[in-house]
């Protein structure tokens, strides 16, 4: 099962019994933890300034970095 995700109440017991040896990880989030609205466009305006060459190719010093 690694790397499925399963509801506990629903999908656990079944596995429970399949399964010799299973991993749980368990993630407990506060009620409030969830954004509620999404964030207003251009939140951040101002903030950074995105190069006109930004969808330029890379140079090749740059490329043979990502690639050692």
């Amino acid at each position: 099962m690694r790397g499925d995700k399963i509801e506990w109440e629903t999908d656990a017991p079944k596995v429970l019994q399949k399964e010799k040896s299973v991993e749980v990880f368990v993630t407990i989030l506060e009620e409030d933890s969830a954004i509620k609205e999404p964030r207003p466009f251009g939140l951040s305006k101002g903030d950074f300034v995105v190069p006109d060459n930004f969808d330029a190719p890379l140079s090749e010093e740059i490329l043979t970095s990502f690639e050692q």
